[in-house]
């Protein structure tokens, strides 16, 4: 049964302009007549590409207005250690859910050595800051419920460009909110109750931890993103490397990315490997 308020007619004009602009904003497919365009089309699978190149603009001209200069600042002005240290902590809290998404897809062995990591990281590594796991052997591996629905079977749809969160298609997006949502870590941190209820029912410990969380991803991937701005045309880079990136985890390494978008990594790459 549908209860009117007041807020309800708001709310349905607000979803029919979402609609509209989304409606309005796919990319014509091309007709049977020209055999390229349409292979074309189907090879980008972006029938939202103009909507997403709006909000791609968005996303860009916010992170060049605000984290840009406030990362340029953070890898400045402090120390790699202590960087490496946040980047170190924020991955052994995410150690639980990499454990439990390895043994949804069926790899008890690879799930048993993530859970020896985060057992010696948290430990010898003091809660981890450090990361001796990795010296004794047991690497680390990003494991999300987005790539355990692949591996269920679940196709990737098509691209999206969300905004803030960049690049995605509906199984991430989906995955996303269940990691949002079930990860433990985050539940529990969420459970101390800090800043109860501070904005869409969610504590304030919640926002505190994904901020800080993109932070870093943004602060780690600054060349990345440089090198980024910097290409013709970012919108279709991005992409590109992103499906290229999340085909790289979802099959453990087995795919290989393009020459544009390896030497897109090459520099990020490099700096990652000389700080360990």
């Amino acid at each position: 049964m549908l209860v009117l308020t007041r807020k309800a007619p708001t709310r349905k004009i607000i979803l029919l302009l979402i609609l509209s602009l989304f409606l309005g904003a796919c990319a014509t497919r091309p007709s049977l007549d020209d055999p390229l365009a349409l292979a074309e089309y189907k090879q980008k699978n972006d029938p939202l590409e103009p909507f997403n190149r709006v909000i791609f603009k968005i996303n860009t001209f916010g992170d060049k207005l605000i984290l840009r200069p406030m990362v340029k600042i953070y890898n400045k002005a402090m120390p790699k250690p202590i960087r490496n240290g946040v980047t170190n902590f924020l991955k052994n809290l995410m150690e639980p859910w990499v454990f439990i998404n390895k043994l949804l897809q069926g790899k008890p062995k690879e799930a048993e050595r993530t859970l020896a990591r985060f057992l010696a990281n948290t430990t010898v590594g003091i809660g981890g800051l450090f990361d001796p796991a990795t010296k004794m052997g047991y690497e680390a591996h990003d494991e999300d419920f987005g790539q355990t629905l692949a591996t269920w079977g679940m196709g990737e749809g098509i691209y999206i460009m969300l905004p803030f969160f960049g690049p995605s298609s509906p199984r991430d997006f989906l995955g996303k909110g269940i990691d949002f949502l079930a990860e433990p870590t985050g539940y529990g941190i969420s459970e101390l109750d800090i800043g109860k209820d501070f904005f869409l029912g969610f504590n304030l410990s919640t926002y505190i931890r994904f901020g800080t969380e993109v932070f870093d991803f943004r602060a780690r991937n600054d060349g990345v993103f440089d090198e980024l701005y910097k290409s013709p045309d970012a919108y279709s880079l991005a992409r590109s490397a992103y499906r290229q990136l999340r085909n790289f985890e979802i099959s453990d390494g087995k795919t290989t990315e393009s020459e544009e978008e390896e030497d897109l990594f090459d520099d990020e790459l490099d700096e990652a490997l000389d700080q360990k």
